[in-house]
């Protein structure tokens, strides 16, 4: 038996540790930060799925809008419909490819960058508010965790749960 196989008890304890901590730890964080980044938006405030888009499209690469709707995993349609909502929003914009006239690309605008770095600005806030009440020792250890974490998702590649291709 793999002790590290999901479907151990000691691995499943562990997963619903892990999920009620982050499940408190989020529940600290997002009511603050979220309501204060969406309030610019007065009642026309972006969707889950808008975010994540976002986040598909911080990339140096503009992906095609069959591309885009892949990485979503979204119907083509769908997805054109998202992103013009998010052209309408100067989140993203779309380009002609230089390697193929017909072919559109689509990508962040500063505003979408600017949106999305103020977000996890925003977060980092409420995370450091968290913080506060840790002592000096713990605050660093959290720190260091969330280096490791962010080393970790450096070194891991870009892998789409549907389409390891992306």
């Amino acid at each position: 038996m793999d002790p590290m196989d999901p479907e151990t008890p000691a691995v499943s304890a562990e997963r619903d540790r892990l999920a009620d901590d982050i499940g408190d730890f989020r529940r600290a964080l997002i009511p603050g930060f979220l309501l204060h980044l969406l309030r610019g938006f007065e009642g026309d405030e972006p969707s889950v799925i808008q975010i994540a888009t976002l986040y598909v499209l911080d990339h140096p690469s503009a992906p095609t809008l069959r591309e885009l709707a892949e990485r979503i995993d979204r119907s083509v349609s769908a997805t054109s419909r998202l992103v013009d909502q998010l052209v309408r929003r100067g989140l993203v914009d779309r380009h002609e490819d230089p390697d193929d006239r017909r072919a559109r690309r689509i990508a962040l605008t500063k505003r979408g960058t600017g949106f999305l770095r103020e977000f996890e600005r925003a977060r980092a806030d409420a995370q450091l508010e968290v913080m506060a009440h840790l002592t000096a020792e713990e605050r660093e250890l959290v720190t260091r965790a969330m280096a490791l974490l962010g080393e970790a998702s450096r070194r891991r590649p870009h892998v789409h749960p549907t389409h390891p291709e992306i």
